[in-house]
């Protein structure tokens, strides 16, 4: 799929996914394209490639290499890869959209 990327497709691609959580809507080259929306917990680890999240709803704290700081919708959240990362005490409606992008180890 090419073009125009809306969070009800974003949130149909969840709803897909094998886990209930991850939906992946494109994938072009080393970029990846999808929406986190994990349930109550979030049990993810390290990632090998750098990720941006842009919160679209709700409210909660993020983790990011031991610190922890509030997010709500509109905020973009930078992770290097390799650094240990969750959202924690978050909102229901809690949903990101996530970028997945360069070599596995990260950008230099």
């Amino acid at each position: 799929m090419t073009g125009r990327y809306t969070m009800k497709r974003a949130l149909q691609s969840v709803a897909k996914s094998d886990d209930g959580e991850y939906g992946v809507l494109l994938e072009h080259g080393s970029m990846q394209l999808g929406c986190y929306k994990p349930h109550r917990i979030d049990n993810q680890h390290p990632h090998t490639r750098d990720e941006i999240y842009v919160v679209q709803s709700g409210r909660g704290v993020f983790l990011l290499n031991g610190k922890r700081q509030a997010f709500e919708p509109g905020e973009a959240l930078f992770v290097p890869a390799g650094i240990e990362h969750r959202f924690e005490d978050f909102s229901d409606d809690f949903s990101a959209w996530v970028v997945f992008y360069g070599p596995a180890g990260g950008e230099k």
